[in-house]
């Protein structure tokens, strides 16, 4: 292995150690909560303890019941991991942590606590770094796809400064795509391993399934497809499927926001039905798919569906991670003849940062500044007064426009040779 590549991680993974240890966001707290719900035995009904619990215990006060609604194979993968990670942190420092965090900001323990939780995801994290450098053949490309995943500022903010753990299911997609990557060679069975790692991913956040048509497309025979789409729903069932009897479960964590978001753009045509935009285009774009077989341009398929998603949906700024690999991959793919639209893309995204709430922007470094933990946003500390939902639509419509032009680019421009 090349020194560069070693250069290249030594300084990657001490940006990711810094920015773990410096920086918070509130959505973190859960997975540390259900590491303690797990260890007191809470697994078939963990969904439910909360329910159980007193309207005055400290756990509701700060952690309503519809706080857990991430699938369960979140919380044991997360929640578990959290109790061995976190073992050195004293008592209540942990529990400051989860009920009185203003307590414990500049605290060093927090600072370890912190790198604690987001410990795991590093993992994933390096494993998307490999899988793109792999994912091309020669040397120069594979060096250009490590480096800018290791330095890409999505990846670091949602990752290692949020803490979220989109990195999850995105590790999960881009394996997905490295198992076909080699054309007709690859074999069926590798498009039976691919689904399965959609499926997987989908059990910690849904939108893989969204790739699942684009990847039975490859084959032709119905009983193949088919079978495709079975392995792929089968991780996501299995790890649902003992937890179906939680009412905890199925009122607050059975059906994923994320999809339900794509389906508020509508047009009516009569006083109660109206067509669903995204479902339209997506339909439009899987009647395509199932016309065409190139394994070694899937990525493309994969970007459209999900550039389709983004287009209709007010996304959270963690969720454009999903669409970080395919644009790298864009980038070195096309040699970079489409970075102004990387650049308008990249540039919404940041901008939008600022019209959510603070803590997804200053916010983030109470730990080392306790200030500005709950404090004032960027425009309230300038003085300046803004329309911001006229803001978020100016700074969505860009990367709309934006993600227009790579569906064009990358819109599948030949149609297989089957008979209707």
């Amino acid at each position: 292995m090349s020194k560069y590549i070693w250069i290249i991680l030594a300084a990657g993974l001490i940006l990711r150690l810094i920015l773990s240890s410096f920086t918070f966001h509130p959505d973190i707290q859960v997975f540390d909560l259900a590491g303690q719900i797990l260890k007191g035995g809470h697994l078939l009904n963990f969904y439910d303890y909360l329910y159980t619990l007193p309207l005055d215990d400290q756990i509701i006060k700060n952690f309503p019941p519809f706080s857990l609604n991430y699938p369960p194979l979140t919380y044991i993968l997360l929640g578990g991991s959290s109790l061995i990670f976190t073992a050195i942190t004293p008592t209540q420092i942990h529990s400051d942590f989860l009920f009185n965090t203003r307590n414990i900001l500049g605290n060093m323990f927090l600072f370890l606590h912190l790198l604690a939780l987001k410990l795991p995801l590093l993992f994933f994290d390096l494993g998307c770094a490999v899988l793109l450098f792999k994912f091309f053949d020669d040397f120069k490309t594979k060096l250009l796809a490590f480096t800018i995943w290791m330095f890409n500022p999505l990846t670091l903010y949602a990752t290692f400064m949020m803490g979220q753990y989109d990195i999850i299911p995105t590790f999960f997609t881009i394996a997905s795509l490295y198992m076909v990557k080699g054309g007709k060679e690859s074999g069926l069975r590798n498009i039976y391993l691919a689904a399965i790692l959609l499926g997987i991913g989908a059990a910690f956040k849904i939108y893989p399934f969204l790739f699942l048509i684009p990847l039975a497309s490859l084959t032709k025979s119905f009983y193949v497809r088919s079978k495709i789409i079975a392995l792929g729903l089968a991780p996501y069932l299995l790890t649902i499927f003992p937890f179906l009897p939680s009412f905890g479960f199925r009122s607050n964590a059975l059906l994923a926001n994320q999809l339900s978001k794509s389906f508020y753009p509508q047009i009516p045509v009569s006083g109660g039905e109206s067509i669903i935009l995204f479902l339209a285009a997506l339909t439009f774009f899987y009647l395509i798919c199932l016309k065409i077989s190139d394994q070694k341009n899937l990525w493309q398929y994969y970007f459209v569906v999900i550039l389709l998603f983004f287009i209709f949906t007010h996304a959270h700024p963690q969720w454009f991670l999903w669409l970080t690999p395919f644009l790298i991959i864009e980038v070195i793919v096309g040699r970079f003849r489409n970075i102004l639209a990387t650049t308008t893309a990249f540039f919404s995204w940041f901008m939008l940062l600022f019209f959510f709430d603070q803590s997804l922007t200053i916010g983030l470094f109470a730990p080392i500044n306790p200030q500005v933990y709950q404090g004032k946003d960027l425009w309230q500390l300038m003085g300046i007064s803004l329309d911001i939902n006229f803001f978020r639509s100016i700074l969505h419509t860009l990367f709309v426009g934006a993600a227009f032009y790579f569906t064009y680019r990358y819109f599948p421009k030949k149609l297989s040779t089957v008979s209707s």
